[in-house]
């Protein structure tokens, strides 16, 4: 399989400091939003490094990346504007320098929503959106999710930073209607259940499988 490297994936605002990982042959890839920056959000997240970890078992590529203004990431944090011009930068990178044809687009909390954000403005680059806990509180959630694109949201329902309820409401009010994972008890960090989501995302996601 193959070994994560260092790249400096260019940015509006410099350089975004960035982990990618390949598997010979795979043209498919996972990219992966961190959590909010302003509260110790990286791309070293646990449940980032998760993702990345179910989506290399399936034989895909995988791209992590901080955000402006985080690690070695230049520029500063902008609130959800700029950032999604770097989720941009990073679909962008991973399509043109890195040749990926196809790109499942994932987010954390924070991340999650901003590669919603991204993804519904941008369907034409993305073959898949995954969002982990999205913070519908924390961005302008939007009521339509790109169509002809599969989506998922995954929640545990014991989440103490995202509202459940909010996010429930959430999806059940869009359109079209995502996948819509509960894990019973789990809390925002899913401490104790990062097996359990790792055994669900790679299940989900099989559906991209190349290897």
């Amino acid at each position: 399989m193959g070994i994560e490297r260092t790249v400096a994936i260019p940015g509006p605002e410099g350089q975004l400091d960035a982990r990618v990982m390949e598997i010979d042959g795979a043209r498919t890839g996972l990219v992966m939003c961190h959590p909010h920056p302003l509260f110790s959000g990286t791309m070293d997240n646990k449940v980032v490094t998760t993702a990345a970890r179910a989506a290399k078992g399936l034989g895909l590529n995988t791209l992590r990346f901080n955000f402006r203004g985080v690690g070695s990431s230049d520029g500063e944090h902008d609130h959800g504007v700029g950032e999604q011009q770097d989720v941009a930068s990073a679909v962008r990178y991973a399509k043109e320098e890195l040749g990926w044809d196809r790109i499942i687009l994932a987010g954390f909390s924070f991340g999650a929503g901003m590669a919603c954000l991204y993804g519904c403005d941008h369907a034409e680059t993305i073959d898949g959106l995954v969002l982990i806990a999205p913070a519908v509180h924390h961005f302008d959630a939007p009521t339509t999710l790109p169509q002809g694109i599969e989506t998922w949201v995954l929640m545990g329902d014991a989440d103490e930073v995202v509202p459940f309820d909010e996010v429930e409401g959430w999806v059940q009010l869009v359109v079209p209607q995502p996948h819509w994972l509960v894990f019973e008890g789990a809390g925002h960090f899913f401490h104790g259940r990062i097996t359990d989501l790792k055994a669900s995302l790679t299940d989900e996601l099989s559906v991209f499988a190349e290897g």
